[in-house]
């Protein structure tokens, strides 16, 4: 039997999120959108931190990426991924789009459920979340 998807598609895991985690196949912002939330639910804090926007003229330090690192597991650990909507996906351009979604979460036993308008720039070819643009 096989794994129903964390990003609530209905679809199996194998046939959803599965081919973006493992590199297998590029994303669509939507897609992108629902496999970083699948990513979240799974705790693969490498395809998050990896589909995010690459810092242009700035070097990371190794401290400041192994703090983010342990925020987001953090953030895993400690939260229920419930549910997600995709509301709305638009183009804006052939490098930029933005998808709108509500995500349902549960953390310490409190709601933590937001709807956010999310933006997605196109770097060498693949598409990478860049921020929120508006969050409820």
């Amino acid at each position: 039997m096989s794994q129903t998807c964390p990003c609530h598609s209905g679809q199996p895991y194998a046939h959803c999120c599965q081919p973006f985690h493992e590199g297998k196949q590029r994303p669509s912002p939507t897609q992108l959108m629902r496999a970083r939330y699948a990513a979240y639910a799974l705790g693969n804090v490498r395809f998050i931190r990896q589909t995010q926007r690459p810092e242009h003229g700035r070097t990371a330090q190794a401290q400041e990426n192994a703090s983010q690192r342990r925020a987001i597991q953090a953030f895993c650990q400690n939260t229920q991924f419930l549910g997600l909507q995709i509301l709305a996906d638009e183009i804006l351009s052939e490098s930029q789009a933005t998808v709108t979604f509500h995500a349902t979460l549960l953390q310490n036993g409190q709601d933590a459920s937001f709807t956010e308008q999310s933006l997605f720039e196109r770097h060498q070819g693949r598409w990478f979340y860049v921020r929120a643009l508006a969050q409820e």
